[in-house]
């Protein structure tokens, strides 16, 4: 299974279909503030894009940064055990792409690459993000 996104922000129009998509398939509902890619609008320059990059994150540091092992790195995906996770931070400090968050309970969580089917790809009709290939 490839893990990953190839992401192209030269093709980003900022539309953040991709966010409403994220947040309808993890949340039921469209509350983009709670997607977890989120893209940062920066026009006329390119925009930001803020999600785990998984295989292309040298050294995956939110796994070491946690200090009751609630992030682990499973045939290449780095979820959170949110049952585990005691909201200290420590991962959202470490995340050199800002894309793990604290929600409303304090606990952190990003994106699980909807278990190999990326709803923010489906959704992309600028072809801005890609399964990676590989």
């Amino acid at each position: 299974m490839a893990v990953g996104f190839e992401i192209d922000t030269q093709m980003c129009t900022e539309c953040r279909r991709c966010m409403a998509a994220c947040s309808l398939a993890k949340l039921g509902h469209i509350r983009l503030r709670e997607s977890r890619i989120r893209i940062l609008t920066r026009w006329p320059e390119t925009p930001g894009l803020e999600v785990c990059r998984f295989d292309d994150c040298p050294g995956q540091p939110c796994i070491a940064s946690c200090p009751v092992e609630a992030i682990a790195n499973r045939s290449g995906l780095v979820l959170i055990d949110r049952g585990a996770c005691t909201g200290c931070g420590l991962c959202v400090e470490a995340c050199p792409f800002a894309a793990i968050v604290q929600d409303a309970q304090g606990l952190a969580c990003k994106c699980d690459f909807c278990g190999g089917a990326p709803a923010c790809v489906a959704e992309c009709v600028t072809g801005a993000l890609e399964i990676k290939e590989g």
